[in-house]
């Protein structure tokens, strides 16, 4: 309904992968479904793809990542932020237009501003306080911006621009300037309780990161997220963390921000003792040369293959949820 108020001169294309349920319920699908359905737009050579179907779930990324990136060569995806900002997926990849409603009530409804390095991958802010979406009782949401900002990209390709110009033309827009005494008040709403586990990962890539976080999901469906201090290939569970001095505020956001059980920290061993400064570390991973990896957990040292590294993990996360450690450094969620 917002997209047939906001837009003109379109052909709509509508792929259901919702499974029938009530109105007022929260709406579910299979991750697969959504990943046959941004196939069948690259069959079907859509030129833009307005999704509000997405997922917080980072490990749906191995189904999510490639399709889109693939889809997204052709197309103009816009992809909705979830509503308790996490981060999401697809919307927080950089090839994708991530979108999030005027939460600051910057804008009159209809208009968008463009978003400049936001951590969450949110590119664009729309206001969709539209008196029709009132009278049926509806709150504005991040769904309901993805519209407004398909419709005006929809009005980008029908006065000739090309979709590759596309992320240009929505940089030129006005900027979302939100004052700090607004970001203030909403950063400090209460986030999640979660003392998660800190783990350090020593190493010269994110490779060996990524094969454990992949194996626990796989094998016990963990999720993880990591900070690297290390450059690696893209992966949206993995976020750079530039200067060590930075850790503790990073911790944070990807506390309050990731839905995830434990958060790696990669970095070489000539750092461990600056982060160890400033936050708790509960295990240290050191991998050796003879394919062993040195683990050390409250004060005991074990020398394990390399083969058996995940399931020792497994074993020492679930003693830290069954008889969690209080952290002394660690980050609270009012900490500032």
């Amino acid at each position: 309904m917002v997209l047939d108020y906001c837009a003109r001169d379109y052909e709509l294309v509508s792929i259901r992968v919702f499974k029938d349920n009530d109105e007022n319920e929260k709406s579910f699908t299979e991750i697969g479904l959504l990943a046959e359905a941004l196939e069948l737009c690259i069959d079907l050579n859509v030129d833009v793809v307005s999704l509000s179907a997405v997922s917080s779930i980072l490990s749906d990324s191995k189904y999510l990542y490639d399709i889109t990136h693939k889809l997204a060569l052709s197309t103009v995806i816009i992809s909705a932020l979830d509503n308790k900002q996490y981060i999401t997926l697809p919307t927080s990849y950089p090839h994708v237009i991530g979108v999030s409603n005027d939460m600051y009530r910057l804008l009159k409804p209809g208009e968008i501003a463009y978003s400049l390095d936001d951590p969450l991958g949110v590119n664009v802010y729309a206001n969709c306080s539209f008196p029709f979406l009132s009278e049926l009782k509806r709150n504005p949401s991040n769904s309901f911006a993805v519209p407004v900002v398909a419709a005006y990209v929809n009005d980008l390709l029908n006065n000739g621009f090309a979709i590759r110009e596309v992320p240009a033309l929505l940089g030129a827009l006005p900027l979302y300037c939100v004052t700090k005494e607004a970001d203030a008040i909403l950063s400090a709403l209460p986030g999640p309780e979660r003392d998660l586990p800190a783990v350090f990962i020593s190493g010269e890539s994110t490779e060996c990161c990524r094969f454990i976080m992949d194996a626990l999901f796989d094998r016990y469906e963990v999720q993880s997220a990591a900070l690297s201090h290390i450059d690696g290939r893209y992966d949206v569970r993995i976020s750079a963390v530039n200067r060590v001095s930075n850790i503790r505020k990073e911790l944070r956001f990807m506390e309050r921000h990731y839905k995830t059980d434990l958060i790696f920290i990669i970095g070489g061993l000539a750092v461990l003792d600056e982060i160890r400064e400033m936050i708790e570390i509960d295990v240290t991973l050191i991998k050796q040369s003879d394919d062993k990896t040195l683990l050390k957990y409250d004060e005991i040292d074990e020398m394990i293959p390399d083969q058996d590294v995940t399931d020792r993990m497994y074993q020492i996360l679930a003693e830290y949820k069954t008889n969690p450690r209080k952290k002394q450094n660690k980050p609270r969620k009012n900490t500032k």
